[in-house]
């Protein structure tokens, strides 16, 4: 079968879609991805070392680093979690609609599916003009609409509540999002969404939702194209080992604690970042931990410190005694995986849900919002966490429920599974 991915975005965006390559290239299909960076990230010969094709279309977004830590900012400080996708869409997503139509369109031709991050209707409208399936891909199961399932930012107020909570956000991304999606499918001759969340975002073949099953019962009111395959973590590569250093830190004391934001780490001349790392490396002190502090910095190593500018999370993580992190999908999996407690510092969108996630789980505190972020605060949520019995075992927990998971082998055999129906 020849399939077609693309997506947009981060490093937390692109690698779960390589993942899933790797896994439809080893049962025999042919893979070819295309990817849009906003940065300057580049995967071609990750893919290329997985046996498919990657190539990057308008990468980087943004160009000029100073131009993107700007708008990071803006993103962080903006004042919900609507007005951080609207400024997103509008200055990340929207400017490269037109390039990644275009290169969607040519490989949707010669595709017989469209495998595609489901907030991509630059995609979905490519493979509605070749006429082949689109298949959508999501990485948070509690942005998935159901009464069972509550609705970030909003009041917990039951089934009831999680009902209007519901309609109230789809009246939103309808007021808002929706325009410019109904705009540019006009503008290529195809008729337009009524709805964004449920017609418009996932596709009603197969909708996959990246996130571990172990983490929600199905909600009865899914509709079958939901469903669950678990997280698309990638696999250990020649790319990704782990330094001496590393290892030499980590066997020489007490577990660490791991501080990083992943790609949503300010840049390394930014008086962000200065700022971030003394609140990393006071919190660590005053809290009695060894620390590894993931950063773009020149820093000498300590016996109780190590700054490393990447390191591979899953070989690292499951050594550490709780991690900071920024809540992203695929750092949140690692560390449930990992067994480890979490301190969750969300910054934007599906963070602030999957901040919550951990703490219902019983294996984080109260997320620290980015905004928010101190040394006094982080001190406190680093007492709340290492040490603490209950948290250890409910992360050791999640993790003896996730160890069968796998997310892309279950995608791929759920991708083949509908595709059967077209004759593939």
């Amino acid at each position: 079968m020849r399939i077609g991915i693309q997506t947009w975005g981060s490093e937390g965006d692109i690698r779960p879609f390589i993942a899933l390559g790797s896994a439809l290239t080893a049962r025999g299909h042919h893979v070819e991805l295309l990817y849009t960076e906003i940065g300057d990230r580049r995967y071609e010969a990750v893919a290329r070392a997985l046996g498919f094709s990657a190539r990057a279309v308008a990468s980087p977004v943004i160009a000029d680093t100073t131009e993107l830590y700007e708008i990071g900012l803006k993103a962080i400080n903006a004042r919900d979690q609507l007005q951080q996708g609207l400024l997103i869409a509008k200055r990340l997503l929207e400017p490269v609609i037109p390039q990644m139509y275009e290169a969607g369109l040519e490989l949707a031709r010669r595709s017989d599916v469209l495998v595609h991050h489901f907030i991509l209707h630059a995609s979905r409208a490519a493979a509605d003009v070749a006429r082949i399936p689109p298949i959508t891909v999501a990485f948070a199961h509690m942005l998935t609409e159901s009464r069972h399932i509550h609705p970030s930012g909003l009041p917990r107020l039951g089934e009831w509540g999680n009902v209007i909570g519901w309609k109230i956000a789809r009246l939103a991304m309808n007021q808002t999002l929706l325009k410019d999606v109904n705009r540019f499918r006009t503008k290529v001759g195809l008729p337009v969404f009524k709805d964004l969340m449920n017609i418009g975002w996932p596709s009603h073949h197969l909708h996959l939702i990246a996130s571990s099953p172990a983490l929600l019962e199905r909600p009865p009111d899914w509709p079958e194209w939901n469903q669950m395959c678990g997280f698309l973590a990638l696999p250990s590569h020649e790319h990704e080992t782990t330094t001496p250093q590393v290892d030499a830190f980590l066997a020489r004391g007490s577990a660490p604690i791991f501080m990083g934001f992943g790609s949503l780490m300010p840049l390394s001349d930014s008086d962000h970042l200065r700022e971030l790392v003394v609140i990393f490396k006071e919190a660590a002190a005053r809290s009695g931990q060894r620390a590894i502090i993931q950063a773009d910095v020149d820093h000498p190593a300590t016996s109780d410190l190590l700054f490393v500018r990447r390191t591979p999370h899953v070989q690292v993580f499951p050594r550490c005694a709780a991690v900071v992190h920024h809540a992203g999908a695929g750092t949140t999996h690692t560390t449930l995986k990992a067994g480890v407690p979490s301190i969750p510092v969300p910054h934007v969108s599906d963070q602030f849900a999957w901040s919550d996630e951990l703490h219902r789980l019983g294996v984080a505190p109260a997320p620290l919002k980015r905004t928010k972020l101190t040394a006094n605060g982080l001190v406190g949520r680093i007492r709340e966490t290492v040490g603490n019995t209950r948290m250890k075992q409910n992360a050791v927990a999640m993790q003896h429920r996730m160890a069968s998971d796998d997310g892309p082998e279950t995608a791929a055999t759920l991708i083949e599974r509908t595709m059967t129906r077209y004759g593939n």
